[in-house]
């Protein structure tokens, strides 16, 4: 078998490491011109631990790791609404963790680097007999077994080869960036404003990871200066929250945008990763559903006779989750604009205080069917 994986990023890199393990023949390429180590940070839940365990990368991500032990949500101005624990039960089985997007991407790499072609993008795939024909920009012309779209929301594969679906827009602004604070004391915390929301996510012993979205409907102005643009939405927020952004050196502003493909795959392509299910980072899902896709593509190739039925398998084993978390975490962004008017505050605020924070109820529910699925 001869597979072509599109994208070096988290989900194309974990995938060629996982075809190496099992001794597939593989070729990964990217259209940049080296790793895109840009961004700020990545928070990685139990079930990616749980997964990143399972492909023998537990402990390096933990060397670079900062580990967490409570979630809180808060109003704007710091009153704790909600907090949970992630030192009980099934949450207490894996570390909750997060790191930089640099250090992950280049743990990811690391024994790899060489074998990625850089500057390489695909123009056209063609079915030819059993394979899959396909032209690059170089103008060379390969055959493969299998190709793998792992090229992000915005994939040229799934542009490229799918009917459907279009990308989403949620009409939501978010900004990214990392400051140096102490986090001898600090524990993720959710702040929810109005149509806003805040995130402070501690990534080591001086680095704080942060996180800030608003609703495009009550956002004045967006400027060319992400500085100023966040400044002015959070201007009624805590000290800190001002302090933090004061303090930033770099901030990256962009849209939530979100995608869920019920194809699949079409013949014997296949997407995976955001290509497959991009959606907004409310449930912190990106890399561990990247990881459920590698290790469940994988199992389904060395379990079938063929490749056809591997992709039948694989659509009928991930379709159901991936569905739920692109739905859950969308529907998180929905709940954000209850907080237009007071009322709408009110019954948002009294169902976190009710049900706790949604992430870890979300968390402890997909530990527990990974955990279920040792089993069977």
């Amino acid at each position: 078998m001869k597979v072509l994986i599109v994208g070096a990023g988290i989900a194309g890199l974990l995938m060629y490491r996982e075809l190496q393990r099992q001794e597939i023949e593989a070729d990964i390429i990217e259209k940049q011109l080296s790793l895109n180590t840009l961004g700020a940070g990545i928070c990685l839940p139990g079930n990616a631990m749980q997964q990143l365990e399972v492909l023998g990368l537990k402990q390096a991500i933990l060397a670079k790791a900062h580990q967490v032990h409570e979630v809180r949500f808060e109003t704007q101005q710091r009153e704790v609404l909600a907090k949970a624990s992630l030192n009980e039960g099934i949450l207490a089985s894996q570390p909750f963790v997060a790191l930089t997007r640099k250090d992950l991407i280049e743990t990811l790499a690391e024994g790899i680097l060489d074998h990625i072609q850089f500057s390489r993008s695909v123009i056209d795939v063609r079915k030819h007999k059993s394979a899959q024909s396909v032209r690059f920009n170089d103008g060379a012309v390969v055959d493969y077994d299998l190709v793998i779209g792992a090229d992000g929301i915005n994939s040229s594969v799934r542009e490229l080869l799918f009917a459907e679906p279009e990308l989403t827009d949620l009409g939501v602004t978010q900004w990214r960036f990392l400051v140096n604070m102490p986090t001898d004391n600090l524990q993720p915390s959710y702040l929810v404003g109005n149509t806003d929301a805040f995130m402070f996510y501690p990534i080591s012993k001086n680095k704080v990871y942060c996180y800030g979205q608003a609703d495009n409907q009550y956002i004045k102005a967006l400027y060319n200066d992400p500085k100023k643009s966040i400044c002015e939405v959070f201007a009624d927020y805590h000290p800190t929250v001002l302090h933090a952004i004061e303090s930033a050196k770099m901030i990256h502003q962009g849209s939530l945008k979100s995608v869920m493909s019920k194809q699949v795959y079409t013949d014997r392509c296949v997407l995976i990763g955001d290509a497959l299910h991009g959606c907004p980072p409310s449930l912190q899902q990106g890399v561990a559903q990247s990881l459920s896709d590698v290790l469940t593509l994988s199992r389904c190739l060395q379990n079938a006779y063929s490749i056809d039925v591997a992709l039948a398998d694989f659509k009928a084993k991930r379709l159901k989750q991936i569905t739920w978390v692109v739905s859950e975490s969308n529907k998180v962004i929905r709940l954000a604009k209850l907080g237009k008017s007071r009322f709408g505050r009110f019954i948002r605020n009294s169902l976190i205080r009710l049900q706790g924070p949604q992430n870890v109820k979300a968390w402890r529910k997909l530990m527990t069917e990974l955990e279920a699925d040792k089993c069977n």
